[in-house]
């Protein structure tokens, strides 16, 4: 061990006994001074034992306090605080602390916030950053990076130091997801991570650490849900930039297409359609989801644009799976606010439509239910209205999050709504997220509506959801988004899959 880190050492000891050694030194120094007065009659030695309590004491009182960096109503530290600590513990001998910077973010926080709104979504945040603190240890510290995110320094870290850290990122995962309920909302979240080891860094201190993590949770979030990514020297750390006028370049140049999800039938497993999710291939940063870069484009005025290029891939698909002898029965196309308002709408998406020489029917039109419950829109609703009477079929996208009345669901021919994911969440163990899932298939078996849920993870909510009903699965569970170029031989080999028979009998006896 060098000389450096043994004076490390030692001063940090010194530091953490600090109150002992005051309180050790404001008795033992004048007792011995005095004692050594009354043995030689030293007037200096009399001055020690009297003025050193004196001067000890009035350094106490001086001494500025420090500063706290935790929010005594939250118990979160803040981020140069944060930063801070992580240097001290990077400058301590990393043959003996081992330390790790860990960022997280709430899975889809914004489908939460534009769903919710405020209140919910400020409670939900809280909450959860409240049940990681319930788990933490008194020497890690939690700061929040943004609105849906933290970042954690966890310290002292037993060997292996990377199973320790994943094993600790689960932990959070599952203390943050039991249901949060507020206000009759009952709301499953879920997080994702990526976390830095201090080995790994690029560079050791607390800034650069904790970039790397947040380096590492940018990738976990491409994999959202539930994604848990570490640091490597591979990954890209991102910079923090605007990204404005790269996406509409972006958009002009062609780099934004969907990307594609199956649905599949709850009774036969066929494959009923696809859902066109736009992704960005970023040259930097990699595929972006489009929470990275809407927000953009609808501030720039350029979400029309954004949903025609998507509407024209998806048709193009169609045609290709046709060739391909891949069958899907039809594509799904999500159409904002800002599109269902445009009166030559349905003109257009006919024009599309006819150009690839395809029915009506093999496209649906998703529309959010906050679009149908909150806007009672001459344009919208003879917009909707129209397309269902065209044959397009129509989804109401995120069912049970918005005031969608009965008659609305009637007046606009809906075809089928799709449960949203919070309702789906820990549907396999949680009977109230069961008995609301049967509540929504009740309603649509009555209206003779289908329904599809959103967001399946594992086997135990696909069998739940199979068992209550529900017609049509969509999720992680089935497969994720994949790019075009994917699908067919995923659909090819689907198909494949669904023909061969089962062994199982051949062995039973």
């Amino acid at each position: 061990m060098s000389g450096r880190s043994s004076f490390s050492k030692i001063t940090g000891s010194l530091k953490r006994h600090y109150t002992l050694i005051r309180l050790t030194a404001l008795f033992t120094v004048p007792i011995f001074s005095f004692l050594a007065y009354i043995a030689n009659s030293d007037i200096v030695l009399l001055g020690i034992a009297v003025l050193t309590p004196m001067v000890l004491l009035i350094s106490e009182f001086e001494a500025p306090a420090p500063k706290a960096d935790r929010d005594p109503k939250t118990g979160l530290n803040d981020i140069a605080g944060l930063v801070a600590s992580l240097d001290l513990q990077l400058k301590e001998d990393p043959t003996f602390q081992k330390t790790a910077c860990i960022a997280i973010s709430i899975d889809g926080y914004d489908e939460l916030h534009r769903k919710w709104g405020d209140a919910v979504a400020d409670f939900a945040v809280n909450e959860t950053a409240q049940r990681m603190l319930s788990i933490l240890r008194s020497g890690d510290k939690i700061a929040q990076l943004s609105k849906s995110s933290f970042c954690v320094m966890v310290c002292s870290i037993r060997a292996p130091e990377t199973s320790a850290v994943l094993t600790l990122c689960e932990r959070l995962e599952d203390v943050t997801s039991a249901p949060i309920q507020i206000d009759g909302a009952i709301l499953n979240l879920t997080l994702s991570a990526g976390f830095c080891i201090d080995a790994r860094a690029p560079e050791r201190t607390g800034a650069s650490i904790l970039s790397a993590a947040k380096a590492a949770l940018q990738e976990a979030e491409q994999n959202a849900p539930r994604a848990i990514r570490s640091f490597s020297p591979n990954t890209v750390v991102p910079v923090e930039t605007d990204l404005s006028n790269e996406v509409l370049e972006a958009l002009r140049e062609g780099h934004i297409q969907p990307w594609f999800q199956p649905q599949i039938s709850t009774d036969t497993g066929e494959i009923t359609g696809f859902e066109a999710l736009a992704r960005w291939e970023h040259p930097e940063k990699g595929t972006m989801p489009p929470s990275a870069f809407v927000p953009a484009l609808e501030a720039a005025n350029r979400l029309e644009e954004l949903g025609e290029n998507i509407l024209n891939h998806a048709l193009r698909a169609v045609v290709e799976w046709d060739k391909a002898g891949a069958i899907v029965p039809t594509v799904a196309v999500n159409f904002a606010t800002q599109e269902l308002r445009n009166p030559s709408l349905v003109e257009r998406i006919k024009w599309d439509v006819d150009r690839f020489e395809l029915s009506p029917s093999r496209l649906t039109v998703e529309i959010l239910e906050t679009v149908i419950s909150e806007h009672d829109d001459d344009v919208i609703t003879r917009n909707i209205r129209a397309l269902g009477a065209q044959g397009f079929h129509i989804d109401l996208d995120d069912f049970g999050t918005g005031h969608a009345s009965l008659s609305n669901i009637r007046r606009f021919a809906v075809d089928r709504i799709k449960i949203d994911r919070s309702f789906v969440v820990n549907a396999d163990s949680d009977p109230e997220q069961q008995r609301m899932i049967a509540a929504i298939v009740g309603l649509g078996e009555r209206l003779g509506i289908e329904t599809l849920a959103e967001g399946v993870e594992n086997i135990g909510e696909q069998s739940i959801l199979s068992q209550l009903g529900c017609t049509h699965l969509q999720g992680f569970a089935v497969a994720r988004p994949m790019p075009f170029d994917k699908t067919i031989d995923w659909i090819l080999q689907h198909q494949k899959s669904l023909n061969t028979p089962s062994l199982l009998g051949k062995h039973a006896s």
